[in-house]
C-alpha cells in the first residue's frame, strides 16, 4: 500500500465522509423512530431514536474504519479488527460516544425547552419529506441539537479509534 494511502489527511478525510455517511444514517434512523416511539415520553422517545441511530451507524462506523479508514495500522491490528474482543472494544468504545450523544440531545432538548419553549422531539420525519422543514423553528432546533451532538461523537470517535483501536505501526511511532 502507498504512503499516500496511509496519510494522516487522507485519513481524517476518509473518516470525516465515513462520520458524514453514518451522521446522515443516524439522522435519519433517529427521526424514523422519533415518529414511531411519539405516544411516550418525550425523554424516552428522545432516547430510544438516539439509541437506534447509534445501531445502525455504528455498524456502518465499523465496516468502514475497518476495512476503508484506518490503513496505517499494523499487520496484527488488522488480524486483531477482526476479532470479537476488538469488536467488543469497538462498541464499548462507541457506547462511551452514545452517552455523551445522549446527554448531549437531553441538554439541547432542555436548553431550547427553558429557553424558547421548544420541545425538539415535536420534529418530524414527514417534514423532511414533504419539504416544509424550511420554516419550522422545531425541525431547525433539532437539526442543531442533531449536529452539536454528532460533533461531539465524532471526535470522542476519532480520538478513540485512532489511539486506542487502530494504532499506528510501533516502528512509525514517534518515541
Amino acid at each position: 500500500m502507498s504512503n499516500k494511502n496511509k496519510s494522516l489527511g487522507l485519513e481524517i478525510v476518509r473518516f470525516t465522509i465515513t462520520g458524514i455517511a453514518c451522521a446522515l444514517l443516524d439522522f435519519l434512523i433517529s427521526q424514523l423512530f422519533l415518529e414511531i416511539c411519539k405516544n411516550l415520553n418525550h425523554n424516552w422517545s428522545q432516547a430510544i431514536s438516539t439509541a437506534m441511530g447509534f445501531v445502525f451507524g455504528v455498524a456502518l462506523n465499523f465496516v468502514l474504519s475497518t476495512f476503508w479508514v484506518f490503513k496505517n495500522v499494523s499487520d496484527e491490528t488488522k488480524k486483531k479488527s477482526r476479532t470479537p474482543l476488538f469488536i467488543f472494544w469497538f462498541v464499548l468504545l462507541s457506547l462511551g460516544g452514545l452517552f455523551l450523544s445522549i446527554g448531549t440531545m437531553l441538554l439541547c432538548q432542555y436548553i431550547c425547552n427553558a429557553s424558547w419553549g421548544i420541545d425538539i422531539s415535536d420534529s418530524s420525519l414527514e417534514q423532511i419529506f414533504t419539504f416544509n422543514f424550511w420554516t419550522d423553528v422545531v425541525f431547525w432546533a433539532y437539526f442543531i441539537s442533531f449536529c452539536i451532538r454528532t460533533l461531539i461523537g465524532l471526535i470522542w470517535n476519532y480520538l478513540t479509534r485512532k489511539f486506542i483501536l487502530y494504532k499506528k505501526p510501533k516502528e512509525e511511532t514517534n518515541e
